[in-house]
């Protein structure tokens, strides 16, 4: 039986956070120290190179409560953004693998012109994440989404990373940086 994981991938059609919309909703990481994250049950090394969004700058970004990141962080140039949510849905340690073979069914169907889709399972701060990268149709480039999922707590926690190919790619080292120094509590 396959069981169903409850994901909504809404936010990942609207494409990466907007920041220009945004305005002085972002201040930037300058610490050097690992930043225990207040309401998600994870670390970070922070970067002066990327940018935080404020909880306000969150609400304003995704105004539903439902599927509403903990916390999001944007490269300085604000075109790609790494959200992290914790989410109720139930998985527990031994199941992330199993969302490896899962999830690119849910992808396809909730996500329309998935252009390419790889699906893996890797290893970040000591943890298994399901990762899970596939790109859409964009205008003038194709939108690139990553999605990393992991248990946390016995509930999912989810890194999505968002942005368009070419930009992604000139900031792929930063983002993968930070991607890697994000650790489980």
């Amino acid at each position: 039986m396959t069981r169903a994981f409850p994901i909504s991938l809404r936010a990942l059609r609207a494409g990466a956070v907007r920041a220009g919309a945004l305005g002085l909703l972002l201040v930037g990481l300058a610490s050097a120290a690992p930043l225990k994250l207040s309401n998600l049950p994870v670390t970070v090394e922070p970067s002066a190179k990327l940018l935080t969004l404020t909880p306000a700058g969150i609400r304003s970004a995704f105004p539903s409560a439902a599927g509403r990141p903990g916390a999001v962080f944007m490269t300085e140039d604000r075109k790609v953004s790494v959200a992290l949510e914790w989410r109720s849905g139930k998985l527990a340690p031994n199941e992330v693998e199993k969302l490896v073979a899962q999830f690119p069914t849910v992808i396809r169907a909730q996500v329309p012109g998935v252009k390419a889709l790889k699906a893996n399972l890797v290893q970040l701060g000591g943890k298994p994440w399901a990762q899970f990268i596939f790109t859409t149709p964009g205008q003038g480039d194709d939108l690139r989404r990553e999605l990393l999922m992991t248990s946390a707590g016995g509930r999912i926690l989810v890194m999505t990373i968002a942005g368009n190919v070419r930009d992604y790619s000139r900031n792929e080292t930063l983002i993968r940086s930070f991607a890697s120094s994000v650790r489980v509590n």
